[in-house]
């Protein structure tokens, strides 16, 4: 992760970091939650009988968090934030 302090001789705008501080962790976050649902679907994949219900209901929270994430990422842009 970037430090927020800018480097030496360059000044930004407080609003400029902040902002490119939240569109670090969104893009951070989308690469977490892909890989969390290839692991969920493997392990969906490799689960059978009573437990497969919970995992099936993982895997849709995973979805729909990936979701959400994906409005705050186009809400942000379209704010210019």
């Amino acid at each position: 992760m970037n430090s927020v302090i800018p480097p030496m001789g360059e000044r930004r705008k407080p609003d400029e970091s902040a902002a490119g501080e939240r569109r670090e962790t969104i893009e951070e976050l989308t690469e977490l939650l892909s890989v969390v649902q290839q692991m969920g679907h493997r392990l969906a994949y490799e689960t059978h009988n009573d437990h497969f219900d919970m995992v099936k209901e993982l895997n849709a929270r995973l979805h729909q968090a990936r979701l959400q994430l994906e409005e705050i990422r186009k809400t942000l842009l379209n704010n210019g934030s």
